[in-house]
Formats: C-alpha cells, structure tokens, sequence
C-alpha cells in the first residue's frame, strides 16, 4: 500500500569504477544486444540496482540517450541517469538544485520529463514548508542538466493538494495537466484535468474531475474512512486510436498496482471507463509508458511497493487494437 507523504525516496547506490555485466540479457526483445566493454565502463550502473520510486523514462531520439531523473537523499537537487540501452546507466550529476528561496522545500517526487516546443521539461511535486503539495515545472535547454524553474510556484492550483501532473497535448495542440488530488484532502482520490497556456506558466479555466479512484472496480479503501489513493496519471493513444489512461491505487488483493482506464469520446474529457483487472498482479505502480529507440513499446515503473526492496522495472507493453498486456521484462 502506498501512502505518499510518508513515503521515503530510495537513492541509488552508485558503484563507480564497478563495471557490471550484461550477459544473459539477450531475450530478443532487448533494444540492444549488449554493450562493447568500453560502453559498459562508461555506463556502470544496472537496472535492477536502481533504487527508485516513481521512474519516468525520457527518449532523446537526437542523442539516442535514454534520461531518467530522481530524487537523491537530499531534498534541495535532482540527479539524472543517462543509458544508451536501457540496462546499463551512468550518473550524469545534479539535473536541479534549488535554490534559498524555492517554493517547494520536501517531497521531490516523480519527476516526468517531456520535449515541448523546442525545450525539456521536469514536471515535479513539492511541497511547502507548511504540507502545501503540487507540481511544478522545470526547464532547460537540454534534457540533463541546468533545469530551473519555469515559475516559482506550482502549476496546479494552490487550493487543492495536487501531485504527479503529466503533461498532454491535445489534437487541437492545446496543452492539459492531468494530476491527482490527493486523498489527504478529499479522502476518495480523484483525477482532474485542466488545460494550461502554451507556455505552461498558467491554468485555464476551472479543472474537470475525471474520475474518482472508487469508480475503478479493481480498487480498494486502504482504511476504515473510505480512503481511496490515485497516482501517477499516464495518458497513451493507443494503436487503434483509443486514447488509454494508466494511474495507479491499491488494489483489492491489497497491492500497489496500476489500472488501465478507457475515454469513450476519445478525448481527455472522457467520460472515462476502467478495466475490470489490474495491469499487473504483483505490487509495483506509478508507471508511463514509451517507445524505445528500437520501436518497442515500454511501460516503466517501480516495484515492489517497498522502501527496502523498491527499483526500477521496464516489462514490454502489448497492445492488442487497444487492449494492454505486459510482455517480457527487460533484464
């Protein structure tokens, strides 16, 4: 079960000069083969000893680089990881670090990154000194580094406690936030979406409630109140055009697991059907799902829901005219 402000962010133990090998990976759907000895000294750090809550996977098809930022044990910076095959990473250093007078001064949690209009973009939850939780955006003119903030408040509306904000681009190219309002304050988490300017400064209008976490079949209160806990909204198109919705919440064989949500006008609006069964049935949540530089689809995301044993996990993602499977996980 995940309960998000008492969650502690795992760091990554990073073993430099440790080159760490790749053999046995090679299951056909890999994006690459396996790495030539002087990569693999470039790149030290495997995937499953990437200690990490909430991984966003960010393709760069002008580098043909892999990004994936987190938070270290320290809440002032960001750190980034780079791949050039999704199994073998390396530290790139600090992607953000804030300043004195910085909003937001705990959490730093899941940062998603997007290219948008020629820049990068860190969608990042904080919260303030007084528990005050939303997303903020971040900026730079690269995907790795010297991120700073966009504004320095959050792009959620600051009467409600928002987290995990993703960005969507709508056919018309009208931008949208789609985030979650937290069960710490309405008790059955909710999923709103709300349109933003095209410089991603400022929201539009008033948000629209999408769903609520106990409309998913699959879901479970995690208390006797009737708490229900939404996370990590990820919209994907699908292959036959049906526009798909992946959020996470405590299922009823009490795991942390991810859902697959249906817009049945296609757009964000909805309204919004849920699969019956989970994604997965095992713990692990707060997914996205990408194309890798090979084609494949992906979905990213973390498991086991522990802070002892939690890492990064990439499975293939199946889509069958619009249904979701997961396939082989990337080793």
């Amino acid at each position: 079960m995940k309960i998000r402000h008492n969650c502690i962010v795992c760091a990554l133990i990073l073993l430099s000069g440790l080159i760490f090998s790749c053999s046995g990976c090679n299951n056909g759907n890999d994006p690459k083969d396996h790495l030539t000895d002087e990569e693999e000294n470039k790149y030290p750090v495997q995937l499953n000893s990437i200690k990490i809550r909430d991984p966003f996977i960010f393709v760069d098809h002008h580098t043909k680089t892999y990004y994936l930022h987190y938070n270290p044990y320290t809440y002032k910076n960001l750190q980034c990881l780079s791949s050039k095959d999704l199994k073998n990473w390396k530290n790139e250093g600090y992607s953000f670090t804030a300043s004195d007078n910085f909003w937001g001064v705990k959490d730093y949690w899941a940062p998603d990154e997007y290219a948008y209009n020629g820049k990068y973009y860190l969608f990042v939850t904080f919260s303030d000194r007084e528990g005050n939780r939303g997303t903020s955006v971040l900026t730079s003119a690269t995907p790795d580094k010297n991120f700073i903030p966009l504004i320095n408040a959050p792009l959620t509306p600051i009467d409600k406690m928002a987290l995990d904000a993703a960005l969507w681009i709508d056919e018309e190219d009208q931008p949208w936030i789609v985030y979650c309002h937290e069960w710490l304050q309405v008790t059955d988490g909710r999923i709103l979406a709300q349109k933003v300017t095209k410089d991603l400064t400022k929201t539009v209008g008033d948000p629209i409630i999408l769903f609520s976490a106990s409309d998913a079949p699959w879901t479970k209160s995690i208390n006797s109140e009737g708490a229900y806990i939404t996370d990590a909204p990820f919209l994907y198109r699908a292959k036959n055009n049906e526009l798909l919705m992946i959020w996470s919440g405590t299922s009823k064989n009490n795991h942390y697991a991810i859902g697959v949500a249906r817009s049945q006008s296609g757009k964000i609006e909805g309204p919004w059907i849920h699969e019956t069964n989970t994604l997965n049935n095992f713990s692990g949540g707060h997914a996205m799902i990408f194309e890798d530089l090979e084609g494949i689809l992906r979905i990213a995301f973390h498991s086991p829901n522990s802070g002892d044993t939690e890492h990064a996990v990439i499975y293939k993602l199946i889509d069958q005219n619009g249904k979701l499977f997961l396939g082989d996980k990337l080793e």
